[in-house]
């Protein structure tokens, strides 16, 4: 007659937590369970019995990455902000949290561009719902513009969001690598982005 197995949950927490560490610095190919195991101090055969595979701790890994993040912005509102400084005020939102995790932006870069393809079919539902965070975010934002007649709201959307997610990129690609000079690199970044959502918002003709 088998024994029944306490999960000891503490154990569990400290392997995601070495694996969200691993994972950011090297990605799914060349992260080691090894190593994984080494930091949770825990043996390398329970990180396979909490979580099955590599594989699944990866997934497991940049699911709560994910569910950080929602859980962080979904309910953002901006109702007293004018237009650009609600758009401001979440660059520099997500600028902050990405600064106090770094390792969730280090592991979800690597997700959108180094997932082996079997398992980026596993996560695209979730990608779809950080972009739609984004998208509902700016829709949100616009509600209230007082748009001209042949100026549609999904084309705000399109190239607000084009923009947004450049400027965040650049800003972000900087903190993943390096957060030495991050301030000042931010505040040339954001007068960038102001610069060009004005360009949107009142064209390029004197």
């Amino acid at each position: 007659m088998g024994g029944i197995y306490v999960i000891d949950e503490t154990k569990k927490d400290k392997i995601l937590w070495a694996g969200l560490k691993e994972f950011s610095e090297h990605g799914f190919d060349k992260a080691s369970t090894d190593r994984i195991s080494k930091d949770a101090e825990v043996s390398k055969g329970l990180i396979f019995h909490y979580y099955g595979s590599k594989e699944n701790l990866y997934l497991f890994a940049v699911n709560k990455c994910i569910d950080d993040i929602l859980e962080e912005f979904n309910n953002v509102k901006f109702d007293d902000l004018e237009f650009i400084d609600a758009l401001i005020k979440m660059t520099e939102l997500k600028y902050s949290f990405f600064l106090k995790n770094p390792m969730h932006y280090r592991i979800l870069i690597k997700s959108f561009y180094n997932t082996p393809k079997k398992m980026m079919k596993k996560l695209e539902h979730r990608n779809s719902e950080l972009r739609q965070m984004g998208i509902n975010i700016i829709v949100d934002m616009i509600k209230d513009l007082p748009l001209k007649e042949d100026v549609l709201s999904s084309d705000i959307v399109t190239l607000v969001s084009s923009i947004t997610d450049t400027i965040e990129k650049r800003c972000l690609s900087h903190l993943a690598n390096d957060t030495e000079g991050i301030e000042k690199i931010y505040e040339v970044i954001k007068n960038e982005y102001i610069r060009l959502i004005n360009i949107v918002m009142y064209g390029i003709i004197a």
